[in-house]
């Protein structure tokens, strides 16, 4: 399923319009604090554009709602997970056990357990609700 951006820089030629396109580099300044570089498709071809010219928060909630619908599962859910990926895991933590999802992230992070107070944040895992 493609993404999709909206252009709300007023000087760009795009402006207004809900193109294809994707997060091609993150901080392209290396500084730390830096815009984004987005690819867009346009009928003009493919276009480079930072994020300040998108509307970065209607890009992300798509990204979010992917990792939702890949999850099917919601903040609030316990779950088991039935596949981990890498992460961060406090001591004493049970992937045997059930656990409550406390944070969805649109980068396909999932936070359980109110982690970092004792649970656990997995990249991309699969779950079952119990």
């Amino acid at each position: 399923m493609a993404t999709t951006v909206k252009i709300i820089d007023k000087d760009s030629p795009y402006f207004g319009q809900e193109v294809e396109g994707h997060r091609w580099y993150y901080n392209h300044l290396h500084t730390g604090d830096s815009p984004d570089l987005f690819v867009i498709q346009t009928s003009d071809g493919e276009k480079q554009i930072l994020s300040t010219g998108i509307d970065i928060d209607h890009y992300e909630n798509q990204l979010l709602t992917r990792e939702k619908n890949r999850l099917s599962a919601s903040v609030g859910d316990e779950v088991m997970i039935t596949k981990s990926g890498s992460g961060s895991f406090c001591r004493g933590w049970d992937i045997s056990t059930p656990h409550f999802i406390s944070e969805i992230c649109s980068s396909g992070h999932v936070y359980f357990d109110g982690y970092p107070n004792g649970g656990a944040c997995i990249f991309r895992p699969e779950v079952q609700k119990t």
